[in-house]
């Protein structure tokens, strides 16, 4: 699960601001921002590379760990 759009309210700052000093497409910081709801339409984010998350993370003075968290697809989820 993306923590995105928290982290942007927490730092009074916009995806447009995020943009502008990261270098990534508004459309996709859209993207994660807008995750969960993109998931019921199979749209959601499959993949985000190192780079990205290092530009996120220097530009919000964050870790990885403020960014993401993790939570098992139904899909993924075994049954004992």
């Amino acid at each position: 699960m993306f923590k995105l759009a928290d982290l942007l309210d927490q730092r009074q700052m916009t995806m447009y601001q995020l943009s502008k000093k990261t270098g990534i497409r508004p459309n996709t910081l859209s993207q994660w921002v807008n995750n969960a709801k993109l998931q019921e339409e199979d749209k959601h984010v499959k993949a985000i590379s190192v780079e990205v998350l290092n530009l996120m993370c220097e530009a919000l003075d964050c870790t990885p760990g403020d960014l993401l968290e993790y939570t098992p697809d139904d899909d993924n989820v075994k049954s004992p």
